[in-house]
């Protein structure tokens, strides 16, 4: 019997739409009538068909259609019983108000050209169409067979475009116009229509409000280069409410703001064929949170222009997330790039996040005098951008443009402490939209939202000269393959928590980074996201600080760094420059010193050096990080070195100061001074393991001309571990050849009964101690096993000074404590909680 029923029903149903579209053609009667004598017919057959066996079958009758055409003059309200059908531009006039209640389907009728159907709220006129996320107000074609309580289309997609027009909502706020004009008639409207003017005097005027609105598949073209947006709001004031919109499959923009000061929030806009969101005409608004999915038709997420005539306004445009798509391109393709900032737009950018595209998805500024007037004026202006760069893209810089060549664009973007940072994924991201407030939209139910969250890190081959300024990002990391050469000119900036590997490769293929005279590097990592530099065999990925698969012991695995510059050192014969330890004659490369103390080779700042030291010759070895005429205009800070083969930092002259510096397990000298560096090394942490040689190695001039370093707050952990035919010296420290310089408050921890802290036989170490250009202050140890003369350990081999008694003689500046919980001199290890060495020696109170 039920499905007796289900069959009348369906007949009488079918019965009834092809009477009333008869009886619309005729314009007889209204269509609600009509289906609601279908409605009682359906009852009365189904009272007709029951029996005792079968109860009552509930019936809930579809919606109605009503055509609505020409100019509602007064107040009205749709209710989402009815499916409203637009016939042509429905015009709500001023002083009139639409109410669209919550739930309710709007339907754009066919039509192109003039004929497009639109709804227009003229000036003084109000829309109050208040959906919610469970019953939003729908606007959609006509062809949509969408029905009430559905979000998603059953037949249509979001390559279904231009299939009616849109949504117009007019007033009174201010717009700056061509020619100083206070009104203009709206895009979209063809003129002489009699209404469609937007513009005027009032910021704070109301068109109502819009909430929990999806509009679909419009953007029918009135003519050439005129085609109506999804949402259209031309002089809307601020007294309006514009929150919850999604806007699908426009054939042109998403939203468009002409002028006015209406705020927006809670925007989302998928697969447009031209910007998801337009400013123009110095709109004054802020929009927020806002989510854009471009499909492969779609030109840019965001399209910005600013005043026309003398007015001027300020935009805020926050919180976004713009998704790119990447598809192959065909005749029918969009350009898909992120933004363009074109003729005089200004404005706040602030908290965007991009995701994907093509190589071509750029943010740019196009050339355009007054674009980059108003950002060298801070009148356009950007904050906290993060991107998860298209596949393909190793220099997010490439992203970031102005055409106009005016400006600092790019590198404010890209370069040092820039405002854009590259991620892995978007799981990783601090800033766009909150998507999570997009649950009612059709967008969410495609997974839309979580493009960008399984994306990979990539590996990307260096190799060769790098001759022109570039960003190493997060998202990749970058193998180098041989030396890779900054070149003079040049800046490399790599951004907090990249991971930068070393090739394999020994004797003159080793690899490096080597950062020539007047080039740059900017190597700033974080606590949180320190830059890793180690190498290949390691499986470190970033976000990681311990490797997963090597251990202190794997050493020479690759190079090391390389940083060379124009400041003084003093060098054999007198020579102003010298080509470095670790690169082979003939490179083309890697010469160092000069006459200019206070040059600049850029800023170092959290960085761990890992598994490096490969040997490229007898006794010619890459150390960790090697400073070779390094200016004091240099900042190296927070520096970790680990399991090099050779030294872990070496200072070949040079005036640069380097503060916070730890090294562990290097197979040679930790920390290394030569050639009459006359800068200052500060809180340096040093853990010897046993094929560890000295803590310090300490060298002065090698020509006429002196320099005195001094090296403050110093830690030194000695091994003692069983001596085996690989084992070092393990000695806290050597003075050697012409040594001079200033060393204070230093603190000497365990080691074996040899690890002394010596002067060695040379004339000059004894004159400069005796003149006193080589001094000591402030030394603390805690004694190794089995030492019960702290006297054995301080010695002059030379014989020719008084080292050894004023060490540890009678108020010798060495004091024995029992442990380094009783000591006052040393480092400060509790800067090093980002490190490596932190987790790994911690029981030595890291």
């Amino acid at each position: 019997m039920k499905a007796f029923v289900n069959i009348e029903i369906t007949r009488l149903l079918q019965f009834a739409s092809k009477f009333a579209l008869i009886i619309k053609q005729n314009k007889f009667i209204k269509m609600k009538k009509l289906l609601l004598t279908a409605a009682v017919i359906a009852s009365i057959s189904i009272a007709s068909c029951s029996d005792d066996d079968d109860a009552t079958v509930p019936v809930q009758p579809p919606a109605g259609e009503e055509v609505i055409s020409g100019t509602i003059e007064e107040d009205q309200t749709w209710t989402k019983d009815n499916i409203y059908i637009l016939e042509g531009k429905v015009v709500v006039d001023g002083g009139a108000t639409l109410t669209i209640e919550a739930g309710t389907v709007i339907k754009g009728g066919p039509g192109q050209n003039t004929q497009a159907s639109a709804l227009v709220v003229d000036r003084d006129a109000t829309l109050n169409a208040n959906g919610t996320a469970e019953e939003p107000i729908i606007f959609t074609s006509a062809e949509d067979e969408i029905m009430p309580g559905q979000t998603e289309s059953p037949n249509l997609t979001v390559n279904d475009r231009g299939l009616w027009g849109g949504v117009i909502v007019l007033g009174n706020a201010p717009s700056s116009l061509e020619g100083d004009a206070t009104e203009e008639l709206i895009e979209g409207i063809p003129a002489n229509s009699g209404f469609g003017l937007y513009g005027g005097s009032n910021p704070a005027d109301s068109s109502g409000s819009l909430t929990y609105v999806s509009i679909r598949h419009g953007g029918a073209n009135i003519g050439e280069g005129n085609e109506i947006n999804g949402l259209t709001l031309g002089g809307v004031g601020n007294g309006t409410t514009i929150d919850h919109i999604e806007v699908i499959a426009n054939l042109d923009d998403g939203v468009e703001f002409f002028g006015g000061t209406v705020n927006a929030s809670n925007i989302v806009v998928w697969g447009v064929g031209d910007d998801s969101v337009d400013i123009d005409q110095a709109y004054s608004g802020t929009v927020s949170n806002v989510a854009i999915v471009m499909t492969n038709v779609s030109d840019h997420g965001l399209e910005i222009d600013g005043p026309e005539g003398s007015a001027n306004g300020m935009y805020t445009l926050r919180d976004v997330t713009i998704y790119s798509d990447d598809s192959e391109t065909n005749a029918d393709s969009g350009e898909r790039q992120f933004a363009q900032f074109r003729a005089n737009a200004m404005g706040v950018n602030e908290n965007i996040l991009l995701v994907g595209g093509l190589e071509t998805s750029n943010f740019t500024l196009q050339d355009d005098q007054n674009v980059a007037d108003n950002y060298n004026a801070e009148n356009l202006t950007f904050s906290n951008i993060e991107i998860v760069p298209p596949q393909g893209v190793t220099d997010i810089s490439t992203l970031f443009t102005d055409s106009s060549g005016q400006t600092t664009f790019q590198d404010d973007a890209t370069g040092q402490g820039g405002f854009v940072d590259a991620i892995v994924n978007t799981l990783e991201a601090t800033v766009g939209a909150n998507t999570g407030v997009f649950g009612w939209t059709w967008v969410s139910l495609t997974g839309a939202f979580d493009s960008g969250s399984d994306q990979e890190v990539n590996e990307v081959t260096v190799s060769g000269t790098i001759t022109n300024n570039i960003t190493w990002t997060s998202n990749n990391i970058y193998i180098l393959e041989g030396k890779v050469v900054v070149d003079e000119g040049a800046v490399l900036n790599i951004e907090a928590g990249t991971v930068i590997k070393g090739a394999e490769g020994q004797n003159t293929q080793a690899s490096a980074l080597v950062v020539d005279r007047d080039a740059t590097l900017n190597a700033n990592g974080t606590a949180e996201e320190p830059i890793i530099f180690t190498s290949v065999i390691d499986d470190i990925m970033p976000g990681e600080l311990v490797s997963p698969n090597l251990t202190v012991n794997d050493r020479g695995l690759w190079g090391g760094v390389i940083v060379l510059g124009n400041a003084p050192s003093s060098l054999e014969g007198d020579a102003t420059e010298e080509l470095i330890e670790g690169i082979p004659a003939g490179s083309g490369f890697g010469l160092y010193g000069g006459n200019d103390p206070a040059d600049s080779s850029g800023t170092i700042t959290y960085i761990s050096i890992r598994h490096g030291g490969a040997n490229i010759g007898e006794g010619n070895e890459i150390n960790g990080l090697t400073l070779g005429g390094v200016g004091s205009g240099t900042i190296i800070d927070h520096v970790e070195v680990i399991a090099n083969l050779d030294d872990g930092v070496e200072f070949f002259g040079g005036t640069v100061n380097a503060s916070n510096i730890v090294v562990w397990g290097v197979g040679d000298d930790s920390v290394d001074i030569d050639q009459a560096y006359s800068g200052t090394v500060s809180n340096v942490a040093i853990v010897m393991t046993n094929v560890s040689d000295h803590g310090l190695e300490i060298d002065g001039p090698e020509g006429s001309a002196n320099g005195m370093y001094t090296l403050e707050n110093v830690t030194i952990f000695s091994d003692d571990s069983d001596t085996n035919a690989e084992s070092g010296n393990r000695e806290y420290a050597q003075f050697r050849s012409n040594a001079m310089g200033t060393n204070e408050n230093i603190l000497l921890v365990g080691g074996l009964e040899t690890s002394d802290f010596s002067l060695s036989d040379d004339q000059g170490v004894a004159d400069n101690y005796n003149a006193n250009n080589l001094t000591f202050s402030n030394i603390e140890i805690v004694l190794p096993a089995g030492v019960t003369d702290v006297s054995t350990l301080f010695t002059d081999s030379s014989g020719l000074t008084t080292f050894q008694d004023d060490a540890t003689g009678t108020n010798g500046f060495v004091t024995v404590v029992a442990d380094t919980d009783s000591a006052n001199t040393g480092a400060n290890l509790s800067v090093f909680g980002w490190t490596w060495v932190s987790e790994a020696a911690s029981a030595l109170g890291f």
